[in-house]
């Protein structure tokens, strides 16, 4: 694609995006909330406006990419639009970023309604269904990863992070402080240490999901079509939505 740009001379006037739609392809990454799942590439080539090179320290959500792109072209964002243009920190990486994102996951082989925010230092992940194992997609189900790890558990050998992939019940609630635990396993929910920021957390959740008029786990259930622990995929129906 930029061999094309560039082949017709446009690269210096040529605003480029490459991002992905969900993490890292593996068991406890995609399809979750955890930052190997939702932390996705985004890379911004914008000739005499972004210096090459630079890294953005600050969070930004891809939801946001589309008031971004029309205020570049000289736009205005509807006001249906949840999103905020980032164009201030591609002119100025010091330029501040969100102070929280939100992540959530729902039917994918098999249903889930997790919902999450993360700030710079510490996220929240509030779980449904807790009474089933976590649900891995069939498509990271069927990879060498996942097969090393069954085996693993057959023989006892899983790690107690590994462990965490098949563990049923799971809790409700999940605190991280992602740069102490950047690969989440140590649960901080129900610590005094973090009781006030766990407490700030919800509070921004329970908001974000009435401003977006999400549904509650009750609502839009659908029976899944992969096993949830040998992660077989039984059906290649994608099951009705329940009432």
């Amino acid at each position: 694609m930029l061999a094309e740009v560039d082949r017709r001379g446009l690269r210096e006037s040529t605003l480029v995006v490459f991002l992905s739609d969900n993490g890292m392809p593996f068991p406890r990454a995609k399809a979750t909330a955890y930052d190997a799942g939702i932390r996705t590439p985004l890379i911004v080539s914008w000739p005499g406006i972004t210096p090459a090179g630079v890294r953005y320290p600050g969070l930004t959500s891809v939801i946001d990419l589309a008031p971004t792109l029309l205020e570049a072209a000289g736009a205005s964002a509807p006001e249906s639009f949840h999103g905020t243009s980032f164009i201030a920190a591609l002119r100025d990486q010091a330029a501040p970023g969100r102070v929280y994102v939100f992540a959530e996951r729902n039917w994918h082989n098999c249903d889930e309604h997790i919902r999450a925010v993360r700030g710079p230092r510490y996220k929240l992940i509030r779980n449904a269904y807790t009474e089933l194992p976590l649900c891995t997609p069939a498509d990271a189900s069927r990879s060498p990863s996942w097969y090393s790890l069954t085996a693993r558990r057959e023989a006892g050998t899983l790690t107690p992070g590994q462990a965490r992939l098949f563990e049923a019940p799971r809790p409700v609630i999940e605190v991280y402080d992602l740069e102490a635990d950047p690969h989440e396993l140590v649960n901080l929910a129900g610590r005094p240490e973090v009781e006030a920021i766990a407490r700030q957390l919800s509070r921004v959740l329970d908001a974000w999901i009435e401003r977006t008029e999400d549904f509650p786990p009750s609502r839009r259930r659908r029976a899944d079509n992969t096993d949830r622990i040998s992660g077989v995929k039984f059906s290649q129906k994608v099951p009705p939505l329940e009432p």
